[in-house]
């Protein structure tokens, strides 16, 4: 199974995105009475708006909108004053000598029954919401929370600004959150040290793209216009020879890295099959998309075939690595490049996480986890890193 999150901008995604509030709504007994099958209201008319829809399949599940703020102000507004938050964020821009605080608002989260605790669903609409919001220049996001999904949001590192509010027109009480823009992109994006270039050209862009352990992501000679960015999993990149009938695995790939990327230059079949070894999110560039946004300045495409370049010798290094390298120089090479991936912890920049399992590391690793464990227990005496048996957590600087 698989699910593919994007904004919503034909008539039918739209639409989507009305009908599956309305589904998700009314199931909880709000809005019936007010709305006919599809919950629209003004914020979905204007230009400063952003609705998310997640597909599985062609089965719309998830919804999120974003506002950016306007003369209208943002939908949060309604159900609580943020004015003292905004007056607060305001002063503090101005100490710091920043400009002035641009805000947006996320609301009408709706997910139908199915999918409500599947946390990656909720993570994806998330992550992509940090891309609108920086692509609009936001710097902080507001949000009226149910108290039911008040945990998720305080997972995400939101502040909680007040007690619980009733609304008595729904029967319900919301919690009113708040974050700074900046730690949820790092939270989404800080992974890709590498292709920081890319994802800025791209801001606003992209697609997400949610895939089960075991699934083709795309098969070896088949059409392809999609590149891929690893934020969290692992994939499996084989090719098969057909003299022979064998399966050689080339890479296992990682939070951080990227692949299919020569789809977006030409139409050339892939020459690779990548299959997800775990679920995995990845981040999807349409070849489209990016010679459309490449063609609007030359120095822009420039920098990507730079990018681009860099990733083709990354690939040759991994290559010559797992077709010559020891097991301790494997091991050296991928725990560098897991680190190279961690993210900063939010309360704790010099920390860098990786949510990543002793198995996985052995077997990106091409060793045993046994061998795995006593490396990094290694590196732990040193007092270079900490792990567990699914994170590894990275002090100071490098690893070798």
């Amino acid at each position: 199974m698989s699910i593919r999150i994007k904004v919503a901008k034909t008539d039918k995604e739209l639409s989507d995105v009305y009908r599956l509030r309305y589904q998700v709504y009314s199931d909880h007994g709000y809005f019936a009475d007010k709305y006919d099958g599809a919950v629209v209201d003004l914020y979905d008319a204007i230009p400063s708006v952003a609705n998310l829809i997640a597909y599985s399949d062609d089965v719309p599940v998830a919804t999120l909108r974003l506002n950016r703020d306007s003369a209208l102000g943002l939908p949060s507004d309604h159900a609580f004053d943020f004015s003292g938050y905004r007056q607060q964020v305001t002063e503090e821009e101005r100490v710091a000598g920043r400009g002035a605080p641009l805000f947006s608002s996320a609301g009408m989260l709706a997910i139908a029954e199915e999918w409500r605790n599947r946390r990656y669903v909720f993570g994806g609409l998330f992550r992509m919401a940090a891309d609108i919001g920086h692509m609009w220049g936001v710097t902080h996001i507001m949000a009226t929370v149910n108290v039911t999904t008040a945990g998720i949001y305080e997972r995400l590192g939101w502040q909680r600004l007040a007690d619980p509010v009733s609304i008595p027109a729904l029967g319900v009480e919301i919690l009113p959150f708040a974050s700074a823009v900046e730690p949820m992109y790092r939270w989404a994006f800080g992974m890709f040290k590498d292709q920081r270039g890319l994802l800025d050209h791209f801001s606003g862009c992209f697609q997400w793209y949610l895939v089960d352990g075991g699934k083709e992501i795309f098969r070896q000679d088949e059409a392809g216009d999609e590149a891929f960015l690893i934020t969290k999993g692992s994939v499996d990149i084989m090719r098969h020879h057909e003299g022979s009938d064998r399966t050689l695995r080339l890479a296992k790939l990682g939070a951080g890295d990227m692949f299919g990327e020569l789809s977006l230059i030409d139409s050339s079949p892939r020459s690779a099959t990548a299959v997800a070894s775990r679920n995995t999110e990845l981040v999807v560039i349409n070849r489209d998309v990016f010679w459309e946004k490449s063609n609007e300045d030359p120095q822009r495409l420039k920098d990507l075939m730079q990018i681009l370049s860099g990733r083709l010798r990354d690939a040759n290094n991994l290559g010559m690595i797992y077709a010559c390298g020891s097991d301790d120089e494997r091991l050296a090479y991928f725990t560098e490049r897991v680190r190279h991936a961690a993210i900063p912890d939010p309360r704790n920049p010099e920390v860098l996480k990786s949510r990543i399992s002793i198995e996985e590391f052995a077997d990106m690793a091409l060793v045993t986890a046994e061998q795995a464990e006593r490396h990094l227990a290694n590196l732990q005496d040193q007092g270079l890193l900490e792990f567990t048996a699914r994170q590894i957590t990275f002090f100071g600087g490098e690893t070798k």
